[in-house]
């Protein structure tokens, strides 16, 4: 996994099924609802696990990620990253945001969970710890049993009181003697924690994850597998990062296979060996699910004209959304080669890289990723999960995509699921969308500015969600829907509709792909002289002398806009809306 520029390794998932007793592990599989069996997966049985992280929704343009970009049926599993531990080893929020208040609404644990009330197959857990958390505070909690008691209470009570479905435990990692007995000790009495707690809620048990490493040395240094694997009901192991810029060779992020001309020690540098080396260790094949990264790492080469595997390089360029050399998503580069990139194909290594210029990358595709699921089904492992969902094309803006909506994921959830996920534009049952208010100095508000509406067609707004919505025509409209209407309205002169911020913003930060262009002026006042507007932060503000209409602040500049014909402006949720006196700063 990647954290701010930081990497993870791997995840195992140890489910507290509601079906208890002691089982087989080398034949018990875990289906979506939690009921088991025991023969091997078949369609519909594998695991689809996604991570979701917190920090996505701080990215700029078309990276901003947010709950209700999911997609209904796109996983089974939602992972949250990352819950944190105290020095007391009880768990907390990371972020802040994570939780209810006055800035962020109802919080990002809460808008997760309610992905589940249009989808009740799906399950979520809260990741806690992750590769900056450090290995300290596993270490000291994992040495005792008390230590272990206390984390183990506090960390199931965290989850069941913000509806999460288990707790990922990302110690990243364990190694040396003591740590491979304290982790088993742990992993055992959280999964007989869980099992004691559900018995007094009378709920089914939580799911219980850890992660894990892919690299040899560090799974024989840190973990006892046949202890672990009777009480883990599946591992996700994460078999990506097998290279990366820390190294001065390009080499590929998640191979499927070795290469022949590899040195020895590499040749284990890839999934087909990360996972047959679990399975050899004493983990069944049904619980190994296999990591689908949906970024890539990539080099500035040293020699532009040598692009062979191999080659000598230091870390690629800083890229507009992930900002981290060496790191980018699939959706930039799917931009990079739609502006001149050459795709090539390791047909050793079943896995693509591209070449722009001097940069070097490694990534999956849709390729890539369509043989890794043939090559799960194949050899019967018991599925796939994605780091991360926020990096995939979820938003289908790719200019050379033919509109697919998640165009890795819907793989993974077509071929072992049986699950179409829709293109753009088409009608999907799993949208949803929440209000809320913005983070101070971070992101902004889903409102948007307007002037002399008019309306819009309403075919236009039947699938859309109330607010305010590009217009595909020219950069300095937008389309306001409301209840199925849609009123066309305009920015003011100098600004632009961001379609990935919802509102007007300066000519340049607008990210707008359509032709039309605006002429940039200066900003004038919203009030008569001596009694000017003052911008404090960006955002938006009531107009307290006339309730059908809002002042919008751009780099300390006020804008000043009117609701559509028959709409005020509330002051609760910062949109147009239908009359409410309660609600409007200066109804007159």
């Amino acid at each position: 996994m990647i954290l701010n520029g930081v990497v993870f390794a791997a995840i195992a998932i140890a489910t507290c099924s509601s079906h208890g007793g002691v089982r087989n592990h080398s034949t018990e599989i875990i289906h979506r609802d939690g009921s088991t069996n025991s023969r091997a997966p078949v369609k519909n049985d594998y695991i689809r696990a996604c991570y979701f992280t917190n920090w996505a929704q701080y990215r700029n343009g078309r990276g901003k990620y947010l709950p209700e970009d999911y997609i209904t049926g796109l996983c089974t599993h939602i992972l949250f990253a990352f819950g944190w531990m105290n020095e007391d080893y009880t768990v907390r929020a990371f972020d802040p945001a994570d939780l209810p208040n006055d800035w962020a609404g109802e919080g990002m644990y809460r808008r997760v969970n309610a992905l589940k009330r249009k989808d009740p197959n799906l399950k979520t857990l809260l990741s806690i710890g992750g590769w900056s958390f450090g290995t300290r505070l596993f270490k000291d909690m994992s040495e005792t049993p008390l230590r272990r008691k206390v984390f183990i209470k506090s960390a199931i009570a965290f989850a069941r009181q913000w509806d999460f479905d288990g707790i990922d435990i990302d110690w990243e990692y364990p190694s040396g003697p003591a740590d491979v007995r304290n982790y088993a000790s742990f992993i055992t009495e959280l999964r007989e924690g869980c099992a004691a707690e559900a018995t007094t809620s009378q709920k089914p048990r939580l799911l219980v994850t850890a992660a894990v490493s892919a690299g040899e040395s560090t799974i024989d240094a840190g973990y006892d597998v046949p202890a672990i694997a009777d009480h883990l009901d599946f591992i996700l192991l994460m078999n990506y990062d097998f290279h990366g810029a820390w190294s001065t060779e390009t080499g590929f992020n998640s191979p499927l296979y070795p290469r022949e001309d590899m040195r020895e020690s590499e040749k284990v540098w890839n999934i087909d060996w990360a996972a047959n080396h679990w399975n050899e260790k004493g983990m069944p094949k049904e619980k190994i699910i296999i990591g689908i990264p949906t970024y890539g790492r990539g080099w500035t080469l040293k020699d532009k004209n040598n692009i062979t595997v191999g080659t000598e390089g230091s870390p690629a360029k800083i890229t507009p959304y992930t900002q981290e050399a060496g790191v980018a998503s699939f959706y930039e580069f799917c931009e990079m080669l739609a502006t001149g990139a050459t795709r090539y194909w390791s047909a050793e290594q079943q896995v693509p890289y591209l070449v722009q210029g001097d940069q070097w990358w490694s990534y999956d595709d849709e390729e890539s990723v369509a043989n890794k699921m043939a090559w799960i089904k194949r050899n019967k492992y018991g599925g796939a999960f994605v780091w991360t969902l926020d990096f995939d094309d979820f938003n289908a803006k790719c200019s050379n995509s033919d509109g697919q909506l998640y165009p890795l994921i819907s793989i993974i959830a077509k071929e072992l699921g049986g699950v179409t996920i829709p293109k753009k534009n088409a009608p999907s049952p799993g949208r949803t969308t929440t209000t809320t208010t913005a983070r101070p100095s971070t992101a902004q508000p889903t409102v948007s500015p307007t002037a002399a509406p008019t309306t819009a067609s309403t075919n236009f707004c039947d699938e859309m969600p109330d607010g305010f919505h590009a217009s595909d025509r020219d950069c300095s409209r937008f389309i306001l829907c409301l209840q199925g209407t849609g009123y066309t309205m305009t920015c003011p002169a100098g600004l632009q509709f961001s379609p990935s911020k919802g509102y007007c913003v300066q000519i340049g930060d607008s990210s707008c792909s359509q032709s039309t262009t605006v002429t940039a002026v200066s900003p004038t006042t919203t009030k008569t002289p001596g009694n000017e507007f003052k911008c404090g932060a960006d955002g938006f503000y009531a107009d307290f002398d006339n309730c059908q209409k809002f002042i919008r602040c751009v780099n300390g500049n006020p804008y000043g806009f009117d609701c559509p014909k028959g709409l005020s402006f509330h002051v609760d949720s910062l949109m147009c809306d239908h009359p409410d006196p309660s609600k409007c700063a200066g109804f007159n």
